[in-house]
């Protein structure tokens, strides 16, 4: 997503209260929405993304599948679909699982919100590395889980949170 992009921001009860490009929105640090998408193949191991040290936020932390910013005029699913083509270089069946207001801590520390939309899909294509992307690697959930675990700081930091409810969610697709 370009930082030239026009986002919605959001109060505290997740109601639209201004429209401002997505750098004002990141520099003044509002609340925005963005979607979460978890790509899982057939043997049931997710795919997760390795973001490129250009990256403006948790440069060379290993990320979900793919993630990204809802558009002003886009609906989540839209954004979902998206970012999984932008990213991952495929088109998924997504099933939204939950929204969730995110909270977590930004570069330096700072807390930052998002009211995250995350979705779950079901795919044997195999994503293509891009410039948003500079790997991806595929995990059993659970010794995802461990490694994430065992080794936090190699990771983004929302990223136990969203794991766990991915993989309750991927499960009750089942």
């Amino acid at each position: 997503m370009s930082k030239h992009e026009i986002i919605d921001v959001l109060n505290e009860d997740s109601k639209v209260v201004d429209t401002i490009s997505r750098e004002l929105a990141e520099r003044d640090n509002h609340i925005t929405e963005n979607v979460l998408i978890f790509v899982f193949n057939s043997l049931g191991r997710v795919w997760i993304q390795l973001r490129p040290l250009t990256k403006n936020h948790y440069p060379g932390k290993w990320d979900i599948s793919a993630c990204g910013g809802v558009l002003s005029d886009e609906t989540n699913e839209q954004a979902a679909q998206r970012e999984t083509l932008e990213e991952m270089g495929i088109e998924v069946d997504l099933h939204h699982i939950e929204s969730f207001l995110n909270v977590f801590p930004g570069d330096n520390g700072e807390e930052r919100k998002r009211l995250s939309h995350l979705y779950v899909g079901k795919s044997d294509e195999l994503p293509q590395t891009n410039p948003e992307v500079d790997e991806f690697r595929d995990w059993q959930p659970d010794e995802l889980r461990a490694d994430v675990l065992a080794r936090p700081d190699d990771y983004i930091p929302s990223f136990i949170v969203e794991l766990d409810k991915a993989i309750e969610g991927y499960r009750g697709l089942a």
